[in-house]
């Protein structure tokens, strides 16, 4: 994905989702960094965590999740 301009512009025409994490500053920081020295964009390497977190859960990963405050 390139930088700048809009990010909603520059994805596939493929449906995806947008996601948001409440992550420390200093954490996000040095992330950002380190991300930044290896010339990669942050959500590149988060998607491939998540993927690699996917393949190695794959059952809790396609469980399906309870609903919450519903009648059974």
């Amino acid at each position: 994905m390139q930088k700048g301009g809009d990010p909603d512009a520059q994805l596939n025409k493929e449906a995806v989702k947008r996601m948001s994490i409440i992550i420390d500053p200093k954490l996000h920081r040095a992330f950002k960094m380190a991300t930044a020295a290896q010339g990669r964009e942050m959500s590149e390497v988060l998607i491939e965590f998540i993927e690699e977190y996917v393949r190695q859960h794959p059952i809790a990963a396609a469980a399906p999740q309870p609903k919450k405050g519903g009648r059974a």
